[in-house]
């Protein structure tokens, strides 16, 4: 084909070529691709592949799966980590990318903690890792479970105490209430703030911590523009505590991003953004926790 019946779309305004390969791909894979004010956004909800057509210079975001709540009094779940944008320059290829599982809802057995987020991770030029928030714990596994953010202690059993946590933009949970009363359960960890600690009165249940404003990483990760961020503000929020009935159940961090904690019902209260714990329930036989929201990865870069 000669130079004459090359499609020139590819120029600028002002005659300077575009980074383009086959067809005018600059790179595929994920779940959700927009182009917001000059930059492209490859949202991974699942593990998949990022390809690279050509050598590209791009910024990686990536959170954990949050963890689940625990149940009898139950710890609200911790939220994943979260490693903000970072950049570097990827050479032509294929880019594995994992997306780190959601904290699994246990149902009626206080000996198990709530199930921990599972770890999401890019590898590129340097690999990036974000650790799975901590489960809660249970009646008679009381511990919050460590992970990016740590899980809620449960009430009632000593010592009740919180995970801890680990990496960036993570914090503890908060304790159990171990003291002759109601025992309600302490919340997971959020990516900007510790879970709150059980009530020394025996009655309220642990607030679950802060997660990580959206807007605050980049202006465009809005529900205004993603369809898979439907309903969310922030990432990696703690879930509630878990109370008995006569108590109060712990909220969920950032106004519910994570799961609110339950009294003795058989309702779970699941964390609603990425990277978030799941509420911890008071009750035992019949009710299930709170399950965590899994993990994300997003790739972007200038077009």
């Amino acid at each position: 084909m000669g130079l004459s019946s090359i499609n020139t779309s590819g120029l600028l305004s002002d005659n300077k070529p575009k980074r383009l390969s086959l067809f005018g791909a600059i790179a595929g894979g994920g779940d959700e691709i927009q182009t917001i004010s000059g930059y492209r956004y490859h949202v991974f909800t699942n593990s998949g592949t990022f390809s690279a057509f050509g050598s590209l210079s791009v910024e990686v975001l990536v959170l954990g799966g949050g963890g689940a709540g625990g149940l009898d009094s139950g710890g609200g779940g911790g939220g994943g980590e979260l490693d903000l944008f970072s950049a570097q320059t990827l050479t032509p290829g294929a880019y594995t990318v994992t997306v780190g599982t959601a904290g699994a809802a246990i149902t009626s057995d206080r000996t198990i903690k709530g199930g921990s987020g599972g770890q999401s991770q890019f590898v590129g030029v340097s690999t990036i890792t974000a650790l799975g928030g901590g489960g809660g714990g249970s009646g008679s596994n009381n511990v919050g479970a460590t992970g990016g953010s740590g899980g809620g202690g449960s009430g009632g059993g000593n010592p009740g105490t919180a995970g801890s946590a680990s990496g960036s933009n993570t914090n503890v949970g908060g304790n159990g209430y171990v003291g002759p009363s109601n025992y309600p359960g302490g919340g997971g960890g959020g990516a900007s703030g510790a879970g709150g600690n059980a009530s020394s009165n025996g009655n309220n249940a642990g607030a679950g911590g802060a997660g990580y404003a959206m807007s605050s990483i980049d202006a465009a990760l809005s529900s205004a523009n993603f369809a898979v961020f439907s309903g969310m503000t922030h990432f990696c929020a703690g879930g509630g505590g878990g109370a008995l009935n006569g108590g109060v159940a712990g909220a969920g961090g950032s106004s519910g991003q994570g799961g609110a904690g339950s009294l003795q019902v058989t309702t779970s209260n699941n964390a609603v953004s990425f990277g978030s714990g799941g509420g911890g329930n008071g009750g035992t036989a019949g009710s299930t926790s709170g399950a965590g929201k899994g993990g994300l990865v997003i790739v972007k870069y200038a077009i």
